[in-house]
């Protein structure tokens, strides 16, 4: 697969955001917020700019990925610093390729090379479970305001340090700059081209 993953640059915002858009359009809700969501992200101070990635084939963004710093509240009263993930996404008409896997493989190891600890995520195993990663419930790391015996399948947990959460136990904290209101993604959305808003099965707001 002859593609080239490098940092986004300025030039680049409005091709990511119709990519994010177009790929996340209808999968978790009615329309979509993540393309607001990295639009926001990109200015927030927990985000990490060296980790803020595309994948170009043939001189087309095709995928993207990106890291915010958060930390897990320990029980001890500590706070540990660690990696969230996403949004990250492929081209619609490339997905299950092979060329998701190349991103993340890619960009979690530039993570692990600037000395980060771990990533924990929302995402499906099914998929990630092929690039290491495990359910954060085995690292003994909780996630924020859900009850327990909850389901709790959707929160992913990666070492990238051998024995970083070993002596860990606590509470993971989404970064504040994911909480987006609808009413500023419907604000933002009028800038895109229209597309049909649909209530399909599996969706999950």
């Amino acid at each position: 697969m002859e593609v080239i993953i490098r940092n986004e640059r300025t030039e680049d915002f409005r091709k990511v955001e119709e990519l994010v858009r177009e790929s996340f359009w209808n999968v978790y809700r009615p329309g979509c917020s993540e393309h607001f969501l990295i639009h926001v992200l990109r200015n927030d101070a927990a985000f990490v700019k060296e980790l803020d990635f595309v994948m170009e084939k043939d001189g087309r963004i095709i995928g993207q990925n990106c890291f915010v710093k958060t930390c897990i509240d320990g029980d001890d009263g500590r706070k540990i610093d660690v990696l969230t993930m996403g949004p990250i996404c492929i081209a619609n008409d490339l997905k299950r390729m092979g060329y998701g896997k190349q991103l993340l493989d890619y960009s979690v190891k530039k993570a692990e090379e600037m000395g980060f600890g771990a990533v924990l995520f929302e995402g499906n195993i099914d998929f990630y479970k092929h690039g290491g990663f495990d359910f954060a419930r085995k690292f003994g790391i909780r996630y924020h305001d859900l009850p327990q015996g909850a389901d709790d399948s959707f929160f992913l947990c990666r070492e990238l340090k051998a024995g970083y959460l070993s002596e860990v136990r606590g509470i993971y904290q989404t970064p504040a700059a994911y909480y987006v209101s609808d009413a500023d993604v419907e604000e933002f959305d009028k800038g895109f081209p229209p597309k049909e808003k649909l209530k399909l099965p599996g969706q999950i707001f």
